[in-house]
């Protein structure tokens, strides 16, 4: 505790002693037991005042009456100079509380400031006022950190509030900033992900396959005959015997036969399946057959794929949602053929980080996918056997995974309550054409088409992501739908002779009517 006593003209003295702890107050409390002695706490009598001194900073004190001592309790914390018998000055040396009392000449207490002494704020209140005019906030110090209370009327706000007291306190400043700001835009962001693919697929398949048994010339030989018999009434029947005559002459005999298949599809999938045979017989022997094989196709078909998840999250926090499924997939296997697998999902999946930046912007980091499981680009593994090292058979048990077809985006994106965008967009052409043909005879005018196939496969698919974000509040359970809203089980008497499965939402066809169903389900969107 420190002592100024008084001098008669201005002076600054350094001379701190013990002194009295407390004068004669007008308000003490009375102790039970200690009739007539009276104790002042700190900030208790009628001359307390609190005050807070900026760090390296003073204050002027102006008495209406002439003081003979001035008593600090901790000069570490503040200082005092005593300029006139009714003029002090404080000044702040250090963060924290300390207390000062002035007397006057006869012992009264004239004054008792509670000083704490904390980093001065005005400059910085100024230029927040002055850069951001909109955020109601205060900026106080508490032994030495900052504390920042108050309302911003969007993140935006928030963040350079936050921004400007660190640049004002420093980087070489250990202050804490505790920021208890609150931001007063909505906070709840209901996103809504339309996700629309269109696939068309044209195949065309045209084959010819010729076949042929030629024989001609002058030359004999004998081919293999069946031998008829007549039964008990002279009625002749196949006894199951051959016998060896002479056939027609012939100089030579083969067969022609083209197998000419479509490897893009892997096979012929239908379409006009054509045959012509011409067969030439001579007497009841089969001289010569030809013979053609056509297939053709042209198959186009259209493909509509239509998702929209919607999600809501608090601003600043993140929200994941899947609609489909997990498969597994074996990841390990121990000595004994034990399999460890691990389970991948697939379908509609979105996730999204909202971020209010204000009522008119907010910022959105989303991520979106479409997956199916495919057969196209699985894999494949035997069963295998194995001995190993210590003699044991280890079998690995063979595995079919599926593979994925993904449409995936990812993005960060800035949009009003209510604004849409379309986030991603895809536009893919892929097309396959084979041509089996015969060497030589493709090149020969008209029908060198008849020793020629052609498969094509052609592939067009345009995807389009839009998000549209919402702020949204909660609303009364009364006000929700859900799709079971009004379906009930059709009675027995409809079952059987109506084949109804259940009750109508609409009549005669009509749309569901907007009471009965309101999507998105759970909140209202501005």
């Amino acid at each position: 505790m420190g002592t100024l006593n008084m001098k008669p003209r201005n002076s600054i003295t350094g001379l701190f002693v013990l002194a009295m702890a407390a004068s004669t107050p007008s308000f003490a409390h009375a102790e039970p037991g200690t009739q007539g002695t009276r104790i002042t706490y700190p900030g208790e009598s009628e001359s307390s005042q609190r005050v807070t001194l900026g760090l390296n900073k003073s204050m002027v004190i102006d008495l209406d009456q002439p003081a003979a001592d001035v008593v600090i309790t901790n000069p570490k914390i503040a200082d005092a100079v005593v300029q006139t018998a009714q003029r002090i000055i404080f000044r702040g040396v250090s963060y924290g509380q300390t207390n000062a009392f002035v007397f006057d000449q006869y012992g009264k207490q004239l004054l008792n400031l509670e000083i704490g002494v904390e980093m001065d704020m005005a400059n910085l209140h100024s230029t927040i006022a002055r850069l951001v005019p909109g955020a109601r906030v205060k900026v106080e110090g508490m032994n030495g950190n900052i504390v920042i209370t108050g309302n911003a009327s969007n993140l935006t706000e928030f963040d350079t509030v936050e921004r400007l007291v660190k640049a004002y306190v420093g980087s070489g400043n250990n202050a804490d900033i505790v920021n208890m700001m609150s931001i007063s835009a909505k906070d709840q962001v209901l996103l809504e992900v339309r996700i629309v693919e269109m696939q068309r697929n044209a195949v065309k398949q045209l084959g010819v396959n010729l076949s042929g048994s030629p024989t001609f010339g002058d030359l004999g030989k004998l081919v293999e005959k069946q031998l008829f018999l007549p039964d008990a009434n002279g009625v002749p029947v196949n006894a199951e015997t051959t016998t060896l005559e002479p056939g027609l002459p012939f100089d030579y005999s083969g067969n022609i036969d083209t197998g000419l298949s479509f490897p893009v599809q892997g096979r012929s999938i239908g379409g006009l399946n054509t045959a012509f045979n011409y067969a030439n017989y001579v007497g009841g022997d089969l001289q010569s057959a030809v013979g053609v094989t056509i297939n053709a196709l042209e198959r186009i078909g259209v493909v509509k794929t239509l998702a929209e998840p919607n999600m809501v999250a608090m601003s600043g926090e993140s929200a994941k949602f899947l609609a489909g499924g997990e498969f597994p997939v074996p990841i390990g296997q121990d000595n004994n053929g034990r399999i460890t697998i691990e389970f991948k999902p697939y379908g509609v999946g979105l996730g999204f980080t909202p971020v209010v930046l204000s009522e008119g912007r907010i910022s959105l980091k989303v991520s979106t996918e479409v997956s199916e499981l495919s057969s196209q680009g699985a894999y494949q593994a035997a069963s295998t056997t194995t001995v190993d090292s210590d003699g044991n058979v280890v079998t690995q048990e063979g595995v079919t995974l599926p593979a994925l077809t993904v449409r995936r985006a990812e993005s960060t994106i800035e949009l009003p309550s209510g604004g849409s965008m379309m986030m991603a967009g895809l536009i893919q052409s892929r097309s396959r054409q084979n041509l089996d043909q015969l060497p030589g005879l493709k090149k020969l005018p008209v029908l060198g088409a008849l020793f020629q196939s052609r498969d094509f496969l052609q592939e067009e698919t345009e995807l389009v992501v839009i998000v549209t974000p919402y702020l949204v509040d909660p609303t009364a359970k009364n006000q929700l739908r859900t799709p079971a809203d009004g379906y009930a089980n059709a009675s027995d008497a409809k079952t059987i002779f109506f084949g109804k499965l259940n009750e109508q939402y609409g009549k005669d066809g009509a749309p569901v009517d907007a009471s009965d169903y309101r999507s998105p389900v759970g909140f209202i969107e501005e």
